[in-house]
């Protein structure tokens, strides 16, 4: 054997045992991970033990699911009692005014409109516009004009989907130029996040950092609902103000005004049309389903797609239709889409019992072809027929080819985005504004206000968190403990009267039943990430502590990991964050809710000293927790590790990490915030450690003085300035500080 050969044959040999000593090493963690769980214990592995909660990493979502289906239920019953025309008038009153709402705020200002150049085509011109549907923000579009016909010419408003190139990608430009060559006015624009009105942009290739154009809708919009708004508000207001464009032009006949869209666009297109009466009308494809229907299906959408509290103001896919009423009306929908189509047909019958009872039936009409999610012939023949008709403008409905414009020719700005070009205001500019303006008109500025208002502000919070302080202990389950040299570990978990999910949990205790003080261990990483230190369980122990660590909704064993979304960010579902919002809820008030029950088992047992509670929370649970903590005053103490300095930080950093968003609650800016929260706490003990802002940077002594003296303020008002400790330390003295928190009995 040569030596060569020798030395790749150890090589071998060695590599073999480190593989089989990494392996061995990986099972035993994973066993020892597996020793703890509650549902499905490492003994049995064959089958899981729990079978009834199977289905923890979906449970977040049929959770919101059930919410949204009563919410459903509730207005179903409402429409059932709607039995005469004038009943049918008051409801749309009502619902009108509720949509109407969403963009009741914005206030009209100068277009100033641009013409940045032009295109000839044989039968028609094309002109670059860009105005400001806002000050200082920019929406770009392009005005494709007839060279023939009688002037005014019927207009179409064209609403893009999920794009990144817009309205220049072929599958829009197969409609749009149909429509100008058919001697139809044709407006269309760059929705927010798409074509040359990037959110986020790279400066240097023009393309988003982010990824896809549902991201760029969700990422800013997300933000936008601390303000109590979403982002769908800004998409409308775009095209309320791209219809005020239409009516600057003299060759726009504006009595006949159309609008169609294909998926997202369909979206803005039924909304749109609901809102504002100048479209006459309308004929949103791929897109109206059912809420029923979404949730049994694909889930909740991307942020465009979602209204602020939606579910909770009981705004249907129906309802849209309804309140267009008697104006045409068209569904354009395939029978293999996402959008099911039969949520699209249901929708559609109970819509058309409104049309009937106004005496317009004809008006609302419905059309489908055999396809997938997107356009097809047919449905462009249906469209052009359809405009063709109620905007009086007879003539061929044969979808014909074109030669398609490159996305080179149809650019409006000068680079290509109107970041570069105009230092256009983005989403995230605008809500900034709007949290800051928000935030000066707050009733409660001082500890005195606070004092005064506390009870009102407590109503206030339970309603935006939607903490749910009701929950009846059904059962509490015992599935097994784990044996330790100085502590055993007893594991959990809790059943509750109408919810559909367990709460596990695991309490770590000495082996005698003397009644002890216990600590609540809140991590993001769930019970796990105590569980893996054993050292720091020994010193709770010794400290004369025993410790309670569950995983609540969203973690760990219950962690959500079956339903992502199309806006799935940084290991968080915002489709989901959108449903919650949509029932009028938040992830901080559900997990809230989730302490609750824990707080309510604790009082029961013997062994533990109810009236001593310690709470440990860390990042982005110290949200949850406070939305909790605050209506329990028996609690002796709390320690918030890295805890989000403000609610209003994550309305002023562009780049937020997504965690803080997590647990932020919709519609807080405007009436509290977390420093609220804590000072709720007073005069109990409370140690914060290293808070951090909205980018997960430890803050500096100078921002906490600053950003937390609301906090300060309050506990000195109670005369519990030594009960407040706020501080600066290195990671590896963190638990050193904890530990001498614990020892002050």
């Amino acid at each position: 054997m040569t030596k060569p050969t020798r030395i790749i044959k150890h090589i071998r040999c060695y590599t073999g045992f480190v593989v089989l000593f990494f392996s061995l090493l990986v099972s035993g963690v994973n066993a020892q991970s597996k020793q703890y769980l509650v549902f499905d214990p490492y003994y049995r592995t064959e089958q899981n033990v729990w079978m009834k909660y199977t289905d923890n990493s979906n449970v977040f979502y049929h959770h919101i699911a059930g919410l949204a289906e009563k919410y459903l239920l509730q207005r179903d019953e409402t429409v059932a009692r709607l039995n005469s025309l004038e009943k049918w008038k008051s409801y749309l009153k009502g619902l009108q005014a509720t949509l109407n709402s969403r963009i009741g705020e914005f206030k009209k200002t100068p277009l100033n409109i641009h013409i940045t150049g032009t295109l000839d085509r044989p039968n028609f011109r094309v002109e670059k516009i860009v105005f400001e549907s806002l000050p200082g923000f920019y929406v770009t579009g392009c005005l494709f004009i007839p060279k023939n016909g009688n002037k005014p010419f019927p207009a179409v408003l064209y609403a893009v989907g999920h794009s990144p190139n817009s309205f220049r990608r072929e599958l829009y430009q197969q409609n749009i130029l149909n429509l100008v060559n058919k001697g139809f006015v044709v407006f269309t624009y760059d929705p927010i996040g798409q074509g040359e009105r990037i959110q986020y942009p790279d400066t240097i290739i023009n393309t988003s950092v982010l990824k896809g154009t549902t991201q760029e809708h969700s990422y800013a919009g997300a933000q936008c609902l601390l303000t109590g708004y979403s982002i769908s508000d800004y998409f409308l207001w775009d095209g309320v103000r791209a219809l005020d464009y239409l009516f600057t032009r003299p060759d726009v006949d504006t009595l006949r005004i159309g609008m169609t869209g294909i998926s997202g666009g369909g979206t803005q297109t039924a909304i749109l049309s609901a809102i504002d009466k100048r479209i006459y009308a309308s004929a949103p494809e791929c897109f109206i389903t059912s809420n029923k229907r979404l949730f049994e299906s694909i889930g909740p959408q991307d942020a465009e797609q979602n209204l602020y509290q939606g579910l909770k103001l009981g705004i249907e896919h129906a309802d849209l239709l309804s309140l267009r009423v008697p104006k045409p009306t068209m569904i354009i929908s395939n029978t293999q889409d996402f959008f099911t189509i039969q949520g699209a047909r249901e929708t559609f019958l109970e819509a058309k019992k409104v049309f009937d009872i106004f005496g317009k039936s004809e008006n609302l009409s419905m059309v489908e072809a055999d396809g997938p999610h997107g356009t097809t012939k047919d449905n462009r023949e249906n469209m052009y027929r359809f405009f063709q008709k109620h905007l009086n403008l007879p003539g061929s409905s044969t979808d014909e080819d074109f030669k398609y414009f490159t996305e080179a020719e149809l650019k409006v700005t000068p680079t290509g985005q109107v970041s570069t070009s105009y230092q256009s205001k983005t989403v995230f500019d605008l809500n900034y504004e709007r949290a800051t303006q928000i935030i000066k008109k707050r009733v409660v500025k001082s500890p005195q206000e606070f004092k005064k208002s506390q009870a009102v502000l407590l109503n206030k919070i339970k309603e935006l968190s939607g903490y749910d302080s009701m929950r009846t202990i059904q059962s509490v389950v015992f599935t097994g403990k784990v044996e330790k040299p100085d502590y055993k570990v007893e594991k959990y978990f809790i059943e509750c009267k109408d919810l559909n999910y367990a709460i596990p949990f695991v309490l770590i205790k000495p082996y005698s039943d003397e009644k002890r003080p216990v600590i609540l261990y809140l991590s993001s990483a769930g019970k796990e990430d105590l569980l893996r230190n054993e050292k720091e369980i020994r010193d709770f122990i010794n400290q004369g502590y025993s410790i309670l660590a569950p995983d609540l909704i969203g973690i760990g064993e219950l962690k959500s990991t079956f339903f992502k979304g199309d806006s799935y960010i940084n290991g968080y579902s915002y489709n989901l964050l959108f449903g919650i919002n949509l029932v009028g809820k938040s992830v901080a008030g559900i997990q809230a809710s989730d302490l609750e029950v824990l707080f309510n088992y604790i009082k029961t047992r013997n062994d533990i000293n109810a009236n001593n509670i310690t709470s440990i929370a860390k990042d982005e649970l110290c949200s949850s927790y406070l939305h909790f903590a605050i209506f329990h005053n028996t609690i002796a103490r709390t320690i918030l590790v890295n805890p989000l300095i403000s609610f209003e930080d994550i309305t002023q950093t562009k780049y937020y990490q997504t965690r803080y968003q997590w647990t932020a609650v919709p519609g807080a800016i405007p009436h509290y915030d977390l420093p609220f929260l804590e000072s709720m706490l007073s005069p109990s003990r409370l140690l914060m450690i290293n808070p951090v802002n909205a980018k997960g940077e430890v803050v500096s002594q100078q921002l906490i003085d600053d950003k937390l003296l609301f906090l300060l303020e309050c506990y000195k008002s109670k005369n519990a300035e030594k009960q407040l400790q706020i501080k600066l330390v290195k990671d590896e003295d963190v638990l050193n500080l904890i530990r001498n928190c614990l020892s002050l009995r």
